[in-house]
């Protein structure tokens, strides 16, 4: 299979290390698409980040958010 779900942490120079499910950020690789799920507590301060703060991508991938949740996920296309 070309394509599974793992959760990676972006070290410095950008270097994808595979890490526990404490991350804050995980991609799924789907046939057609990527969903990735970000924490709102991103950085682990008990401070929730806003969604309308969070962009994928040079295009400017708009978050799918709904109010009552703590996560905030972005569905981009492969092709995009």
């Amino acid at each position: 299979e070309l394509c599974n779900s793992q959760t990676l942490w972006l070290l410095p120079g950008g270097t994808p290390t595979p890490v526990g499910s404490s991350s804050p950020v995980k991609v799924e690789c789907l046939e057609a698409e990527l969903v990735v799920t970000v924490s709102r507590d991103l950085f682990g301060t008990g401070k929730l980040v806003q969604p309308g703060d969070l962009t994928l991508g040079s295009e400017g991938c708009q978050p799918r958010v709904s109010v009552d949740t703590d996560v905030v996920r972005f569905n981009a296309q492969l092709h995009e």
